[in-house]
């Protein structure tokens, strides 16, 4: 089994999709283990242990377009992030088998500082969500004395 097919075999066994709530965040998902996240989620995820899981090895495949994230529509008409990467092809999370054609009607790749600001705001939106329910949870137990 090729490289990029064990890593995404092995991403593939432990993702679960989960959309994100409201507002779309991107992530990648540097821990090994379970991964819970959208197709970009996946995407991201994939091509960062692809580079090995280094950011700066990372930053640069997308920049020289080695790994590339496109925006796709599905049968249904949706929209869907997936993964192009140099060497093995197209994966994504609904069809998670390196393919040398995409399996979705293909519109835009997405620019190397579009992922990278939609990454910046993803960490940013989390952290904001993180702080609020830490708060609420904090007011919630004053209300209890």
């Amino acid at each position: 089994m090729s490289r990029e097919r064990s890593i995404l075999s092995a991403l593939a066994k432990s993702f679960t999709y989960r959309a994100d709530p409201g507002m779309d965040w991107w992530r990648v998902c540097t821990r090994s283990g379970p991964v819970v996240g959208d197709c970009e989620d996946f995407a991201l995820t994939l091509a960062f242990r692809l580079a090995g899981g280094s950011w700066p090895r990372f930053l640069w495949q997308l920049l020289i377009r080695k790994s590339v994230i496109w925006y796709c529509t599905t049968s249904t008409g949706g929209g869907h992030a997936v993964l192009w990467h140099r060497g093995a092809g197209w994966a994504d999370n609904i069809f998670p088998i390196w393919s040398a054609r995409p399996r979705h009607r293909r519109h835009w790749p997405f620019p190397v500082i579009a992922v990278v600001l939609k990454l910046i705001i993803g960490r940013f939106l989390r952290a904001l969500s993180e702080h609020k329910n830490v708060h609420n949870a904090q007011k919630g137990g004053q209300n209890d004395r």
